[in-house]
């Protein structure tokens, strides 16, 4: 259970550092990679691992790498695809609704997760987009009347804002 979500109901749009994937491409699926990691934390000496520790493609041999968004290689398997369409029939459900957009910690540079709700919150009249982010906060010209930026620390800033609605 992600964050104590049931995992069918989480898309993680990015992929997830817990998989890795055949770096050569040579088919689409994706693997745990937990033990392999716990192995290598293991045997790691200045940074180093042998070699031997290293996870190689069960049909080729190859390398394997993670799988995720910031890699070229990123696999959009068959799972990540059904819960995309998932996420897309979430977000045409809200159409025209009241909606509150919470961003927690995401950096301007990561756009695969933060272009995406910028864009919901420009298209929907009712939206309000508000985003907490430590030292680095984000807010295009065009959903600036409809945001808040919260700089500063995840924790205190969630603390204020549950004594606010408590008082």
């Amino acid at each position: 259970m992600p964050a104590g979500f049931e995992a069918d109901r989480v898309f993680e749009m990015e992929g997830k550092l817990t998989q890795m994937r055949c770096k050569n491409r040579c088919h689409d699926e994706v693997y745990p990679n937990q033990k392999a990691v716990l192995a290598m934390t293991e045997e790691e000496v200045n940074g180093r691992v042998p070699k031997e520790l290293l996870p190689k493609c069960p049909k080729c041999g190859g390398d394997m790498e993670v799988n995720w968004g910031e890699m070229s290689s990123f696999t959009e398997t068959k799972n990540w695809k059904e819960k995309a369409a998932r996420y897309q029939e979430f977000i045409q459900n809200l159409h025209g609704k009241k909606l509150v957009i919470l961003e927690f910690g995401i950096g301007w540079r990561n756009q695969m997760i933060k272009a995406p709700l910028m864009q919901l919150a420009a298209v929907e009249p009712q939206a309000s987009y508000i985003t907490f982010n430590k030292g680095e906060i984000y807010i295009p010209e065009e959903i600036k009347e409809k945001s808040i930026g919260v700089d500063g620390d995840l924790t205190v800033a969630l603390k204020e804002i549950r004594k606010e609605r408590i008082d």
